[in-house]
């Protein structure tokens, strides 16, 4: 798959760095072995690069994932040396709704109607891929604080551009007041979810999980009946091999399925 890595990477740089000759070079590659569920051993079918693409005195490197089934790689931005990744474009076009929808919440909670509001973490979610081609994030997670009136309190914020809404829940962590029955019913598969991408990163087979936050969202109440929770999100710490990665998850009820992405502030 490496001549298709190079292909999808270069494609990119060349529209990113406004240069239709630059060429790419692979720095890493590892194959991504496969989650087995039918019993059968499955042989790994996704690898991942990391391609440097130069041309007209830039530099630019990408992440290629690629899957050899459905001959097609996807590039996208490289994690950061801390470990945090840049911000994806969808969490900065979702953002003035996030605010928004915490400002509103926050105003009536606080009694404050001239409460601000202010972003202090947003992460783009990337979705489970099940289909072999990239199915780019369409969910969004903010931690938000809203302030006025002498008082503040904190928001996390879901945000989805498919349904176009955003719902907020308050930040608290998980040992504190009675358990969420939502968000304990989500937890192993949160806590899976980001195990299995963990053990992935990690290059560890052996990882432990350790949740540290857990919360139901409240949704935008918008019909006249009320809407219970079926959405939850996670903050879950995994470690293994003597390393250890931190992961926001958000899990669906309604679909029956987690997403997780990088804890990044």
């Amino acid at each position: 798959m490496q001549p298709y890595a190079i292909k999808a990477a270069q494609q990119r740089a060349s529209t990113e760095l406004d240069c239709p000759a630059a060429t790419g070079n692979v720095v890493t590659k590892k194959e991504t072995e496969e989650s087995q569920t039918t019993g059968w051993y499955e042989y790994p079918h996704r690898s991942e690069f990391t391609v440097d693409v130069s041309g007209c005195g830039k530099l630019k490197s990408y992440l290629v994932g690629c899957d050899w089934r459905q001959k097609g790689c996807e590039a996208g931005p490289v994690p950061t040396a801390d470990g945090a990744q840049s911000v994806h474009p969808l969490a900065s076009e979702l953002e003035p709704e996030a605010v928004r929808a915490a400002q509103q919440r926050g105003s009536a909670q606080l009694g404050c109607p001239a409460a601000t509001a202010q972003v202090t973490r947003k992460e783009a979610i990337e979705e489970g891929q099940a289909t072999g081609w990239y199915d780019p994030p369409h969910r969004a997670l903010y931690t938000v604080e809203v302030a006025g009136c002498d008082k503040k309190v904190s928001y996390l914020v879901s945000c989805d551009s498919q349904v176009k809404g955003c719902a907020t829940g308050g930040l608290q962590e998980a040992p504190a007041g009675a358990p969420n029955p939502l968000a304990e019913k989500m937890q192993p598969d949160a806590i899976k979810a980001a195990q299995l991408r963990g053990s992935t990163e990690l290059q560890c087979a052996t990882t432990t999980a350790d949740v540290t936050r857990q919360e139901a969202i409240e949704e935008s109440q918008t019909t006249g009946w009320y809407q219970p929770p079926y959405r939850s999100l996670y903050t879950v710490n995994v470690a293994g091999c003597g390393a250890r990665k931190t992961y926001l998850v958000a899990c669906d009820s309604k679909r029956n399925s987690c997403a997780t992405g990088s804890a990044a502030h």
